[in-house]
């Protein structure tokens, strides 16, 4: 008994034990699940830092890249800095320059400018295209060119008389009068020639924008060479510079009557032309006329012997006819009478105002007129293959005296017209509502205006062009 109370006091130890280290195991073992848990924690929290860590740093590297690059860049700054000194210190210097010969450069400009101002437009109305007709001497470019001739005259009598030009009796050169006269009668031909060549190239340029400069210059000219022989005491004749200014103003006159009475020919044959297809126009409507009145007068008649043989069936068939001939007979004769009345009065006609959008542009009318029977014929006439577009009709105002309501119209708009120059090209560049209000003024009733254009050809083009843009991707922004 002793010996198994033994051996199971000793199992029983050895079974505490066990249980004991099992024990001491187990709680190892959660506490190394724990230190586990912690530094798997921990690592997380590291990797976490390292990343943010490692972008910081990146951020940090491009600044210090971006430093450097400004660093760089204001290397090449105070360089171009410096340059830009040394520029602005040249530039100084020539300023400088500049300044010191200010009042000479400032002379010869005005010298240029006086000298070029001659090709260029100088009048105030100029600028807004009006040109004031000066009131004529003479009635007749002819007349014009019999008094230049005389004015030309005077002057070559002034040469001949040595009175063109005033000399000094005498002058600190020499002793010898000889040699004195000698070279003072050379100066004067000097003086004389270039004067005289001068003036001429002057007038040959000469046109109504430069008239006034024209003078000043010949003016100028005389000043000019009295001061290069300012130690011979040489100078011009007020009367003989008088005479030239005499010349430039009949040629100035001259040109705009030779040029006024070339624009009265080309409009009087205009008129002619016009006039002449109006006749034949009335000519051919009353031949015409008169020949459907035959035809007509015949037919009735003819009619007329059917209706006296005919039955009650056919009766008022005929009596239809009859009366259907009798008014085509009516209108023939009034047709007739109206192409003999126009014929009569060469004065009647119609002024149209017209406009075309697509060949001059907007606010831009033709204001002209026709004596023609239909008078759409002379707009269709207009609009042939000279324009790329038709004439859109504004108004079209039938006139006892079309002529004279032209002219009227004509002179309120003239300093609208498009071609000052050319008189004959009837465009204005003029608000349609006041040509209508002009219009209505001189006739003294409202007139029918159709205010609209509507260039269908014109917009439908532009249509056209804008599609086509559009799909071969020709329009830019």
């Amino acid at each position: 008994m002793e010996l198994t109370e033994f051996v199971l006091l000793i199992l029983l130890g050895i079974t505490i034990y066990l249980l004991f280290q099992l024990r001491i195991k187990k709680t190892k073992g959660l506490t190394l699940n724990k230190k586990l848990a912690e530094l798997t924690e921990s690592i997380t929290e590291k990797k976490d830092l390292r990343l943010k860590l490692t972008d910081e740093l990146e951020i940090k590297n491009k600044e210090i890249m971006h430093l450097l690059v400004l660093e760089k860049n204001e290397q090449d700054l105070k360089v171009s800095v410096k340059d830009f000194s040394i520029k602005l210190e040249s530039i100084h210097l020539e300023l400088d320059s500049l300044e010191s010969n200010k009042s000479e450069v400032l002379d010869e400009i005005k010298s240029i400018k006086q000298d070029i101002s001659i090709y260029q437009s100088v009048m105030d109305l100029l600028n807004v295209g009006f040109i004031e007709e000066p009131k004529y001497l003479f009635e007749t470019s002819e007349r014009f060119k019999e008094e230049i001739k005389y004015i030309r005259e005077q002057q070559k009598i002034l040469i001949s008389q040595k009175k063109a030009v005033l000399i000094p009796e005498t002058i600190a050169l020499t002793s010898n009068k000889t040699y004195v006269n000698k070279v003072l009668n050379g100066q004067v031909k000097l003086m004389l020639k270039a004067f005289n060549v001068e003036c001429d190239n002057l007038m040959l340029m000469l046109k109504p924008s430069n008239y006034v400069k024209i003078l000043e210059r010949i003016d100028k000219l005389a000043s000019d060479l009295e001061k290069t022989t300012v130690s011979l005491k040489c100078g011009f004749e007020k009367e003989y510079i008088d005479l030239k200014f005499k010349e430039c103003e009949l040629q100035y006159q001259f040109k705009l009557k030779e040029k006024q009475e070339k624009e009265e020919q080309a409009a009087i044959k205009e008129q002619m032309r016009e006039e002449q297809k109006a006749i034949r126009e009335f000519e051919r409507a009353l031949a015409k006329a008169q020949k459907e009145e035959k035809m007509y007068q015949e037919a009735i008649e003819l009619a007329k012997k059917e209706l006296e043989v005919s039955g009650e069936g056919d009766k008022n068939k005929l009596l239809s006819k009859i009366a259907l001939l009798e008014k085509q007979l009516q209108e023939a004769s009034e047709n007739e009478k109206r192409a003999m009345s126009m014929a009569e009065q060469t004065r009647r006609g119609h002024v149209y105002v017209i406009s075309n959008i697509g060949s001059f542009g907007k606010d831009v009318y033709k204001i002209g007129l026709t004596r023609r029977l239909e008078p759409m014929d002379r707009v269709k006439e207009l609009g042939d293959a000279s324009v790329p577009f038709k004439f859109d009709v504004h108004a079209m105002i039938f006139s006892e005296d079309a002529p004279a309501l032209e002219t009227k119209l004509h002179r309120e708009f003239s300093q609208f017209r498009v071609n000052q120059v050319n008189h004959r090209k009837e465009f204005f560049k003029v608000n349609l509502l006041d040509i209508q209000k002009k219009a209505n003024e001189v006739l003294g009733n409202d007139i029918d205006f159709k205010l609209t254009a509507l260039a269908e050809d014109y917009y439908e083009t532009l249509k056209m062009q804008r599609e086509f843009e559009v799909e071969n991707n020709l329009v830019y922004n």
